[in-house]
């Protein structure tokens, strides 16, 4: 009898996996939302997005951020809904503070921008700060 012996493959260990991460943020006044743009998706690069952390702060009245990310192509935009952000009370009472991550599975193909989005229930007249961090890794088409 010979044993066997499990050998254990680790992702870092990949040559087509490479660390991925890019960010962006934004602050607008007097709207309902606010939205960054991070670059494009290099040639024969495919995005796999792993973890959004997201960050804002708006008018202190509006207690709930939604955000969301936003995938877009030439020819489409396809917009993925976040996680609701609540109020984390550091701000007030001067302004609402809202902070979150959340762990996904999105793919970007190559020339693909992705753009971060905040909305609030009302207008925020002192301004409509988003801000977010996104990482996973590419994948280098063949």
């Amino acid at each position: 009898m010979h044993a066997v012996v499990a050998t254990i493959i680790r992702d870092q260990d990949n040559p087509a996996r490479h660390p991925f991460v890019t960010g962006c943020s934004a602050t607008v006044a007097n709207f309902k939302d606010s939205a960054c743009f991070t670059p494009p998706t290099p040639a024969g690069q495919e995005v796999v997005i792993e973890t959004v952390t997201f960050s804002g702060s708006g008018d202190r009245s509006n207690v709930v951020l939604a955000p969301q990310l936003v995938i877009l192509s030439a020819a489409s935009a396809a917009q993925i809904f976040l996680n609701p952000m609540f109020d984390n009370g550091f701000g007030q009472p001067s302004f609402s503070n809202f902070s979150g991550v959340q762990s996904l599975r999105l793919y970007a193909d190559p020339g693909v921008g992705i753009a971060c989005e905040g909305v609030t229930a009302a207008l925020n007249p002192g301004g409509l700060s988003v801000s977010c961090t996104i990482s996973g890794y590419f994948v280098t088409l063949p």
